[in-house]
């Protein structure tokens, strides 16, 4: 496809009509260049936010830690110098994209700097063959025949010849643009950041950036892929059943997505219906049923013929998905080993399909680096499961492996270059969606829709309660936490008639906190999303202390297996490993090994997950236990159920619930 620069050009001829020279004797400054960087690859703009106080803050382009937060230096400008510039938004793509750099200060970008020739053609070479590829960029433009000899010097250039250059390079230049999300879970309306100075998400924005990038290249060059895990774990995902997420993603265009772990988080029957309604690929090579058959509502891989090359995108589940997730939601699927069946379906792609480039949609969590080691033939990897953002990590055979971030805080750009016809290398941009990028109405529209009808069932009053309950991940997975405590209490006293002793909660299946006074339904669906069945045992003194034991090993990480109980206290030693010192029950009396008790769990913990095979007696793939006699099994009565129970029967506005916050279940030596 020929590129059109001729709005660029009438710029920049407008920039030196205005100083009373013509272009060919006008010298190239580094804001100039990076107008016509920007729009040579295609790259959509970025928008910063200007923050007060954040004035010299370098701008960090991501986070590597799993889990981590966007915070205010992930959105502010990175060119400090360049705030009052029109040409900012160009600016910034350039600089994020890592085709022109900040000098070492690490906030100057110097936009009236006057541009050498070797180093507007190695902006050039970098956007070519890849800025992330540690390679000699310049060297292979040269040995490639790119750029005139006369260009490859230090003096100044000029913007005739930078104009020129880039018209003869946009003649033989094709891009197509790949946008990338993943582990959206549920979030497709904006909330307010880590650090509460902005606003984040909205799938409403990404259309309108998908837009810009369509209207500039056209619909047959622009896809949009996804990692996984979009359906639910959010009060609006969970309460329309993945319904929204459905209707955002057709909405948006998207053209795949892989099947995430979490997309299992409801009934297998609700996913299958999901994919029903979607509009897009639902990719996952190695899921199937039990039976051998593989699910016709969900493929390997697709196909799409762009800018005259074949193009070859296929998904695979991690194969330990059934761990993490409810065992009723996974008991008739299986999944095959996940990199064998990543293998066999790149040898389809390449040696049958005769694909010319091949992507896989992998959410393999800490798998995705094996899948591209083991497959040089996948040019490009959406990782999924890693919530990481920024930039791409780039392995083997100079292999992308994407990290789009997570929430739908994100969208990533990544633009294949192709040069002649051969693909050279990849133009990699993030772009976090602030309010500085505008919602695009039709989609807002429909996501408000959904949110009211959310509204209407969630927004009802069925308690009160007497404090602030905080959550985070550490107060719920490596310590004490009075909000844990109310939950394992609520869960422990619907169990009370059939005899229930003791309750063991994982804690990484509390999601939020509780405030102050009027308590919803709302707030409690926050607090447990999950669609986890409640379950009375009957078990000994030895598999409770079994349990607590695994639930402590991960100690000091902030793991989800982490135990939180009532009915009991524990202590225990941390070190390598950690180690269980006691367990004392209500009346103070220790846990006797031998004796039998009746204990209130999960389905998550009875279907072996997060390494409880001692409690396992749903999940006949795994080791089952032994020592386990299931009394009574609640099937879609879920915790939040056992929580709004409580909440109502034990508290009114004049006599809230109170917790006392002084009460520590769990001893840390």
């Amino acid at each position: 496809m020929k590129r059109l620069l001729s709005l660029v050009l009438a710029f920049l001829m407008a920039l030196s009509l205005a100083i009373g020279a013509p272009a060919e004797e006008v010298p190239l400054t580094r804001a100039q260049a990076a107008v016509l960087l920007d729009d040579l690859f295609a790259l959509v703009d970025v928008h910063p936010l200007l923050v007060p106080t954040y004035e010299t803050t370098p701008k960090n382009l991501g986070y590597t830690a799993t889990n981590g937060a966007i915070k205010t230096e992930n959105v502010v400008a990175s060119a400090k110098d360049a705030v009052t510039f029109a040409e900012l938004p160009q600016i910034e793509s350039v600089v994020n994209a890592g085709l022109l750099s900040l000098d070492e200060d690490n906030l100057s970008f110097r936009p009236n700097k006057k541009v050498s020739g070797n180093e507007f053609c190695l902006a050039i070479s970098k956007g070519l063959y890849g800025a992330d590829v540690a390679v000699d960029h310049l060297a292979l433009a040269k040995a490639d025949g790119i750029f005139a000899e006369e260009l490859l010097t230090d003096d100044i250039i000029t913007i005739a010849k930078a104009q020129e250059l880039v018209n003869t390079i946009g003649e033989k230049l094709q891009i197509i643009s790949i946008f990338a999300t993943s582990d959206i879970h549920g979030n497709y309306i904006p909330y307010t950041s880590s650090d509460s100075n902005f606003q984040i998400g909205s799938v409403a924005r990404i259309k309108t950036i998908l837009d810009e990038a369509r209207a500039e290249l056209g619909e047959e060059n622009v896809l949009y892929l996804d990692g996984g895990d979009s359906p639910y774990n959010t009060t609006l995902a969970n309460t329309t059943g993945g319904d929204v997420a459905v209707a955002a993603l057709n909405l948006l265009g998207l053209d795949a997505t892989v099947l995430g772990n979490h997309d299992f988080d409801y009934s297998f029957d609700n996913l299958l219906r999901l994919a029903g309604d979607a509009e897009y690929a639902m990719l996952s090579a190695n899921t199937r049923y039990k039976t051998g058959e593989y699910p016709e509502q969900f493929g390997s891989y697709i196909i799409k013929e762009v800018a005259g090359i074949k193009i070859g995108i296929f998904g695979v589940t991690d194969d330990q998905s059934a761990a993490t997730t409810l065992y009723a939601n996974t008991q008739d699927i299986d999944f095959d080993p996940d990199l064998e069946k990543a293998g066999e379906i790149v040898s389809i792609l390449r040696d049958e399909e005769k694909c010319d480039l091949i992507i896989a949609l992998s959410h393999l969590h800490s798998k995705n680096d094996d899948l591209l080691l083991a497959q040089p033939d996948v040019a490009l990897s959406i990782g999924g499961g890693n919530d990481i953002a920024g930039r791409p990590t780039v392995l083997g055979n100079n292999q992308y492996l994407v990290n789009p971030g997570k929430h739908g805080e994100a969208i990533t750009q990544v633009n294949a270059c192709l040069y002649d016809g051969e693909l050279t290398g990849f133009v990699y941009s993030q772009l976090f969606l602030t309010e500085a990028y505008a919602e695009d109405a039709e989609v807002k529209q429909a996501m408000d829709k959904f949110n009211e009808q959310v509204n209407a069932a969630l927004d009802v009053t069925i308690g009160y309660l007497g404090q602030n309950l905080e959550w985070s991940t550490e107060l719920v997975r490596k310590q004490n936490s009075p909000i844990a405590n109310l939950v394992a209490d609520s869960l422990l006293d619907f169990f009370r008639a059939d005899g229930a002793q003791l309750c063991i909660v994982n804690g990484g299946g509390i999601r939020a906190k509780l405030d102050a006074g009027e308590v919803s339904m709302r707030e409690v669906t926050s607090v447990l999303p999950f669609d986890n069945n409640m379950m009375l045992i009957d078990t000994s003194g030895q598999t409770i202390w079994d349990a607590l034991q695994n639930g402590i090993s991960a100690y000091p990480a902030t793991n989800g297996k982490f135990p939180q109980v009532a009915g009991m206290t524990y202590s225990f030693k941390a070190g390598e490993p950690n180690t269980l010192l006691s367990v004392t029950l209500e009346d103070g009396s220790p846990l006797d090994l031998q004796a039998r008790y009746k204990v209130v769990i999960n389905s998550f913990l009875a279907g072996g997950g997060d390494g409880y095979i001692m409690l396992n007696v749903l999940d006949t793939n795994k080791e089952m236990a032994t020592d386990v006699n299931q009394l009574v099994y609640l099937n879609k009565t879920y915790m939040r159920d056992a929580l709004k129970a409580y909440i109502e029967s034990n508290s009114s506005q004049d006599k809230p619930i109170v917790i006392d916050e002084a009460e520590n279940r769990i001893v840390i030596e």
